[in-house]
């Protein structure tokens, strides 16, 4: 790991005095650091150290320093036989690395240094202001449990624990950031997970070397394949259910304290097309509402261009009547088609960030009235014509039908307007194109992105865009995992384990 500033490399001490020399070096400085000097049952001098505000002083008032005070012994305990005999606390930790004492306490544990003994008895009595768990104002289903992360990452490994209660799941952690040391988990399951993928992030995690990790959006960024993808190659979810859901299929989850994300991988296209309660109500409905949303993905994507292709190069495939009401329309306005897109979209995208930014009440007045108003005060004006202020508003309404690539269809509507503004169909055609070359380039963590379609898999187009009836999906993502059967008969052999059809 990256060296930090309380990283020594010293040993506790033997001696309490030199102990406590060395931790005020270190953290004299440190206005919420508690060390309290006092003495034991038998008079033998003892200290404790603490952050103020990460212990729960009930607990050690009662169950750590009134067994100690008031043991009676007449030769000096160690830290190890205080742990065995005195203190009646669950989780107890001897450790001799000064070092890792320091880098205990500052994730919120109490370290015990007694007079005469080179080991500090670890305390966890951790207790701190958090959030109770409630539904997240993303990821919002109809039917499904209502239930979403918090900022705490031992409370997210516990409501994926209630999910799935079996001795393969696994939840690995590790510290990253010099100076943050924030915690990270690793969420998989041991006999399904695919370990070419597991290699790949830990590699990728151990070769993180920065000042601080505060939200889980900084491990996407620096362990993804293709930083500079206009797609998301990691999965989110705010929901235990959502992540238990894909772990279950052979994925990892990524958990990072202090953040209310958790990041998954590998991570196919059509997760963003998907929706938490797709496996939760019938199948021919779950069906169509994917394919709603590729609709209203697409439409996201080309709806701007089609229209000004149709208009400035094609008017023969627009109806009679409409195009004579169009070009009424545009015959008052001062400015062209295509400049009337580009300038609504700018406008569009000014009142999305001030209704995000600002309060929420606020926000919503000013997201909601001012796109009415000054929609309908542009076209009475005659600053664009109503033609263009209907493909933008449907535009914006597909966009936010499929959420998670709200970012990536902002830019490439931009493209795909200017290609047909220079190039007609002609010049649409060439960037869906190069867009389905480039999906079929992506990776995630070594698998295809764009896969069940590109590698084809027959058996995983059956829960990609068309979703077979749950007695039917009997095995797992091939590419995901390495014990494909999900339903039925448990596998025995490598060879069933492989079983697709």
């Amino acid at each position: 790991m990256p060296s930090s500033r309380y990283q020594t490399g010293k040993k506790v001490a033997l001696q309490l005095s030199e102990n406590l020399a060395q931790i005020r070096i270190l953290m004299a400085e440190s206005l919420d650091l508690t060390l309290r000097e006092f003495e034991l049952g038998n008079g033998q001098r003892a200290a404790t150290l603490y952050i103020d505000g990460l212990v729960d002083m009930e607990v050690l008032g009662h169950d750590f320093y009134a067994p100690l005070q008031s043991a009676d012994n007449a030769k000096n305990y160690s830290a190890a036989e205080l742990s065995q005999r005195v203190i009646s606390l669950g989780s107890l930790q001897v450790s001799q690395d000064f070092d890792q004492v320091i880098g205990a306490v500052l994730q919120g544990l109490t370290a015990l240094f007694v007079d005469g003994d080179d080991h500090a008895l670890l305390v966890q009595a951790i207790s701190w202001q958090q959030r109770s768990v409630a539904e997240p104002g993303t990821d919002v289903v109809i039917r499904g449990p209502r239930e979403g992360f918090i900022e705490s990452m031992r409370v997210n490994v516990s409501l994926l624990r209630r999910k799935i209660h079996h001795p393969d799941f696994t939840a690995e952690t590790l510290n990253l950031g010099r100076y943050s040391r924030t915690d990270i988990a690793l969420v998989y399951i041991k006999g399904i997970v695919n370990q070419d993928v597991l290699t790949r992030l830990r590699q990728r995690l151990s070769e993180i070397d920065i000042d601080a990790i505060l939200d889980s959006g900084y491990i996407e960024q620096l362990v993804q394949d293709t930083p500079y993808s206009l797609f998301p190659t990691i999965g989110t979810a705010e929901k235990p259910d959502i992540a238990a859901a894909r772990i279950l299929e052979g994925r990892i989850a990524i958990l990072v304290d202090g953040s209310p994300v958790a990041l998954t991988v590998p991570m196919l296209f059509v997760e963003g097309l998907h929706s938490p309660e797709d496996h939760y109500t019938r199948f021919y409905y779950a069906t169509w509402v994917r394919i709603i949303r590729a609709i209203a993905f697409a439409i996201s994507l080309l709806l701007p261009g089609f229209f000004l292709a149709a208009v400035y190069y094609h008017q023969q495939i627009i109806p009679f009547n409409l195009l004579l009401s169009m070009a009424a329309g545009e015959s008052s306005t001062p400015f062209s088609t295509g400049f009337s897109l580009l300038l609504l979209g700018l406008a569009y995208e000014i009142l999305r960030e001030a209704g995000i930014r600002l309060p929420k009440p606020a926000g919503q007045a000013i997201s909601i009235v001012g796109a009415i108003v000054m929609g309908d005060a542009a076209v009475s004006a005659n600053l664009i014509s109503a033609s263009v202020l209907i493909v933008l508003a449907l535009t914006v309404v597909a966009a936010f039908v499929s959420a998670t690539y709200v970012d990536a269809a902002t830019l490439l509507r931009l493209i795909f307007l200017l290609l047909a503004w220079g190039l007609g169909f002609f010049g649409m055609l060439i960037g869906i194109l190069f867009l389905l070359v480039y999906l079929c380039s992506l990776e995630s963590f070594g698998v295809p992105f764009f896969a069940p379609f590109a590698p084809y898999d027959a058996y995983g187009m059956r829960d990609a865009m068309v979703r077979y009836p749950l007695r039917r999906l009997r095995f797992r993502p091939y590419l995901l995992s390495r014990n494909q059967r999900r339903m039925g008969q448990t596998p025995k052999t490598s060879a069933d384990c492989g079983e697709k059809g």
